[in-house]
């Protein structure tokens, strides 16, 4: 695969050059039946779902989540929005299997994401899920077999795959050679959250299911500092927060190096350094490094805790450094190339492309690029193309990065494996790799 096929790969025949189009928009035979797991008005579920009604042509006919007050509220909000009150369920098992929806977005917390996606391609569901796709690297060979066999369209939350500035700068780098040939993704990600404290075990509320919740992860007593959102800072449920915002720009560095592969080696440490003394179970602290095939690699620096003065004055992004220069990727969609002496020779912005003559869609991260990325999604189940923006084989090189560095930093030692399958070099058991399930929820 050469560089412009690559940063082609994953988008079949379709550029979407706005927001606005989509093939047969509005007609009554390409009208596409969504479901959306996962829709509490404060989560991205329901960002996501706001997005997807702004695709022509998408209906959404199921909303589903475990707590009953986001259900209702998500229902009547696409009642008011379009005329139409969505189903509303508990249960995504239900879902997958329900004869008339078209395609399934997971927006579940990070221990369902793969279950949930593997039923409903199981169903014959198209499916996009969020990052990162799988609990545990296991899970992620699990999600590109499962893929594979099925043929399913499936779409990996990756949004920034669709932005049109970072397509159109890479394309530009790809063909000029500018910077030479990139070597180094350099990727971060900095916040200053506020404590979790110490949790109480205490009665489930009443519009709660916990059962459900839980899903695949092993049951345990409800506490009261978990949901909606601390989840993400418990082992049993969260991927840390490397998990959490790492397979953003760490996705970037391997997509602008050219990187299809899993890494042959990944060497993390780990630490509970700015908050201590409650019950956070992962470190607030890492420094991973991935080293690939050709003598290329990316590092990843994250601080969840000390949003003091982030690295190129944004809290989040990459720079990618070549033979000849260096390009940074910021998080409000800008991309700028420097050449060897640190000057700036070209940029990309969301408004336009500053120094150049075209211009294109305004885009960014929290808007513009779900909806193109959405629109992808939708025309590749309505063409029945599995090569979306972000297919399982490329969704799940990139999220399970994170989880090799999580795996890495308890394990005290670098970990080995083979890029092409990314499958562990060495055998035996290491921590981390695969998960425990409750019994009635297995993936196999």
């Amino acid at each position: 695969m050469n560089r412009r096929e690559f940063i082609k790969a994953g988008a079949g025949a379709f550029f979407i050059a706005s927001a606005g189009r989509a093939i047969g928009a509005g007609a009554a035979s390409n009208r596409v039946r969504l479901a959306i797991i996962g829709c509490h008005e404060k989560g991205r579920g329901f960002v996501v779902m706001k997005e997807a009604m702004k695709v022509p042509g998408v209906e959404i006919a199921c909303v589903c989540d475990v707590d009953s007050r986001a259900r209702e509220f998500a229902a009547d909000f696409v009642l008011k929005a379009t005329g139409v009150k969505p189903r509303m369920e508990a249960d995504l098992r239900k879902v997958v299997n329900m004869p008339d929806i078209d395609g399934v977005v997971s927006e579940t917390p990070d221990h369902i994401h793969a279950y949930s996606a593997i039923a409903a391609m199981r169903a014959g569901k198209a499916v996009y899920v969020e990052k990162p796709c799988c609990f545990c690297p296991e899970e992620g060979q699990i999600l590109m077999r499962v893929a594979k066999e099925t043929g399913a369209v499936l779409q990996v939350g990756n949004q920034r795959r669709a932005s049109l500035v970072i397509r159109a700068a890479l394309d530009w780098l790809w063909e000029t050679g500018a910077i030479g040939e990139m070597r180094w993704g350099k990727a971060w990600y900095m916040n200053n959250r506020a404590s979790i404290g110490r949790g109480r075990v205490s009665a489930v509320p009443e519009w709660l299911d916990w059962d459900l919740w839980q899903g695949p992860a092993p049951r345990t007593e409800f506490r009261d500092n978990v949901v909606h959102y601390n989840w993400h800072w418990f082992r049993r449920w969260g991927t840390s927060e490397m998990g959490n915002n790492a397979p953003h720009f760490a996705d970037i560095s391997r997509w602008a190096l050219g990187l299809n592969s899993f890494p042959e080696s990944v060497t993390c440490s780990g630490e509970r350094l700015f908050g201590r003394g409650d019950d956070y179970e992962w470190p607030d602290t890492f420094n991973a490094s991935f080293k690939y095939p050709n003598g290329k690699f990316i590092t990843f620096e994250l601080a969840s805790h000390c949003n003091w003065k982030p690295y190129m004055d944004t809290v989040t992004g990459a720079m990618v450094y070549g033979t000849k220069g260096s390009v940074f990727f910021g998080p409000s969609d800008t991309v700028q190339v420097f050449d060897g002496k640190s000057k700036l020779i070209k940029e990309w912005t969301a408004d336009g492309v500053v120094k150049e003559q075209m211009t294109i869609s305004t885009t960014n991260p929290t808007a513009g690029l779900n909806v193109l990325h959405l629109t992808n999604f939708v025309e590749c189940l309505r063409a029945k193309n599995a090569a979306t923006y972000v297919p399982a084989d490329q969704g799940v090189m990139s999220s399970v990065l994170p989880l090799l560095a999580n795996i890495a930093t308890d394990a005290g030692e670098t970990i080995h494996l083979d890029p092409a399958t990314g499958r562990l070099l060495g055998g035996g058991v290491v921590k981390g790799w695969a998960r425990e399930y409750q019994k009635g929820w297995e993936l196999a």
